[in-house]
């Protein structure tokens, strides 16, 4: 299990704002493509770690928290690929 600390939940809402304000979907300028493709890296990142604190919470107040963002970066990957299927930029299976 992991040790829980403050420093950990400050990055939990740390990524979450970068989240919402839109920040993890911007690029360096590369183009839309590119962007949508680190976009789709960041999104499966984020999946990962949503999934790593779901497994290491125990308190029920946390659970249903971890759930929520589990679910949600789930859903954001999966709509970022949607997204690129649709542009062509990866095939669809």
């Amino acid at each position: 299990m992991i040790n829980l600390n403050i420093n950990y939940f400050n990055d939990i809402l740390s990524r979450a704002n970068r989240i919402f304000t839109g920040e993890s979907m911007q690029d360096s300028g590369s183009g839309d493509a590119t962007g949508l493709m680190v976009a789709i890296e960041r999104a499966k990142e984020e999946m990962q770690y949503a999934e790593n604190y779901f497994e290491s919470v125990s308190d029920p107040d946390l659970i249903d928290h971890a759930i929520y963002y589990r679910e949600a970066a789930r859903k954001k990957y999966a709509y970022l690929l949607k997204l690129a299927k649709k542009e062509g930029l990866i095939k669809a299976e």
